[in-house]
């Protein structure tokens, strides 16, 4: 998916589009002299240029219907002029590769409106990605010392050992607990008063909203969330067509045990709950500590058949992300009125469609460096909660200007309402505060680079080893 837009007249050449920090020059008056039967030449000898390879490629470009020939010629054009921009050792000949791939599925015509044909080629083709990475620093020795503090509490002494003693089983009986009662205050948001039916919520205009969101979050995060390019916004994927219903979620023995596993990191984490991961000295880059909680947790819910039940009435009623490239799942009611109005809901869920769209966008890279430092959630949630804020609260002053924007987010849940004040921090308790640390510390486009590039350096993230 990419931000269509409409032709107009042929813009000013030369022309400078800008991408954050980098900037290209956009200019095609001596493509123009190129006619159609000089093709074959052109494309062949391009491609030669570019890879390095003796390939036929006119063969299999002129099987290309319609304009498809001529959104290529201008999309290797527009690459070749800046391609020497490009770090040493970027991969050409998957760049053209792309670009071939991408002509049969374009969006955007040479002259479209705003660039938008420059910036499908050049985010398609992976030149956008590289070059907003190259120009970022990766943190100096101070800022990696903070940042290794931040991902590994309590951090490390002078000869890189880490500070922590060994697993408490005990603390972790009492956050499990804990864990039971918070199951307990989390099911009481969706009682309602006796023979009082559960109240619809829209599923099909929750769809709308996906895709509004998709599309807006490539423009406001531009240009790292839409710049991967064998990401979400280049492999079909449609926020829409993803989401359901999470009464469809399995919720067995396997599922219920993930469930627990995963609110143990964000209420053990958690100060105000008491700190009882860190308390138990949890360390999840230590072998064992994470086997040992979850065994703990499964010998719990295996125990505690009346916990068991309720865990699974609670991932009925819990948003989720299955991974990759599977569904995204939000709930199909409405909460109990103790809860908050139909409107205070709303944007909650909305702020949960933010936040599921925001774990598919994360780049796998970025992902796997969870289970690399101690408070994995950070990577896991926190990162995720800070980036989805960082949309949602763009929405409410969108809300109070455009009534389209209104109609698409509000409608049905009566007149316009400021979120409620929670819903405009960031969650995922001491996960989600270290994220904001780490972004104070290095600023936006660090962290965006890392998330949905995959550049963790920039941020201080281990790298697979």
């Amino acid at each position: 998916m990419s931000l269509t837009n409409d032709l107009t007249g042929p813009p000013a050449e030369p022309r400078t589009v800008t991408f954050a920090t980098v900037k290209v020059t956009a200019d095609y008056k001596a493509l123009r002299a190129l006619t159609a039967d000089k093709y074959p030449e052109y494309f062949n000898r391009v491609y030669t240029l570019f890879t390095g390879l003796e390939f036929d490629v006119w063969s299999h470009i002129a099987q290309y219907e319609g304009e498809d020939k001529l959104w290529l010629a201008h999309a290797l054009y527009l690459y070749g002029k800046n391609k020497d921009a490009l770090p040493a050792g970027f991969d050409h000949t998957a760049a053209v590769a792309r670009l071939m791939n991408r002509a049969t599925q374009r969006t955007a015509m040479p002259g479209a409106q705003d660039d938008a044909f420059e910036r499908e080629v050049l985010r398609a083709s992976g030149w956008v990605s590289a070059m907003v990475v190259r120009n970022l620093a990766p943190p100096d020795q101070g800022e990696t010392a903070k940042l290794t503090s931040i991902y590994n509490p309590p951090g490390q002494d002078r000869d890189g050992r880490q500070q922590v003693g060994p697993l408490r089983k005990d603390v972790l009986k009492e956050l499990i607990d804990v864990l039971a009662k918070v199951v307990d205050e989390q099911l009481l948001h969706w009682v309602r008063p006796r023979n009082t039916p559960s109240e619809p919520e829209s599923l099909d205009h929750l769809k709308r909203i996906a895709d509004y969101l998709q599309k807006y979050v490539a423009r406001v995060l531009g240009p790292y969330a839409d710049a991967w390019e064998d990401g979400p916004y280049f492999d079909g994927f449609r926020y829409s067509e993803r989401l359901q219903s999470t009464w469809e979620l399995p919720a067995g023995p396997a599922q219920r045990l993930n469930w627990m596993t995963n609110r143990a990191q964000a209420v053990g984490w958690d100060k105000e709950r008491g700190a009882l991961l860190a308390k138990a000295n949890y360390d999840g880059t230590r072998g064992g500590d994470q086997e040992t909680l979850r065994q703990m947790l499964r010998e719990r819910l295996e125990s505690d058949e009346s916990l068991s039940r309720r865990v699974g009435a609670m991932i009925k009623l819990t948003a989720a992300h299955s991974g990759g490239e599977g569904k995204i799942s939000v709930q199909p009611i409405f909460p109990s009125a103790t809860w908050g109005t139909k409107a205070d809901w709303r944007w909650r869920v909305i702020r949960t469609l933010a936040h599921e769209l925001m774990h598919r966008l994360a780049h796998p890279g970025f992902t796997a460096t969870a289970g690399r430092i101690r408070h994995g959630q950070i990577v896991s949630e926190g990162f995720v909660d800070l980036l989805a804020l960082d949309v949602y609260t763009r929405l409410w002053g969108l809300v109070s200007q455009s009534s389209a924007a209104t109609e698409i987010l509000l409608k049905g849940v009566g007149a316009t309402k400021a979120p409620d004040p929670s819903f405009l921090k960031v969650g995922y308790g001491e996960a989600g505060t270290s994220a904001a640390a780490v972004r104070d510390l290095l600023g936006d486009d660090r962290v965006r680079a890392a998330f949905f590039l995959g550049a963790t350096h920039l941020i201080g993230l281990p790298s697979a080893q």
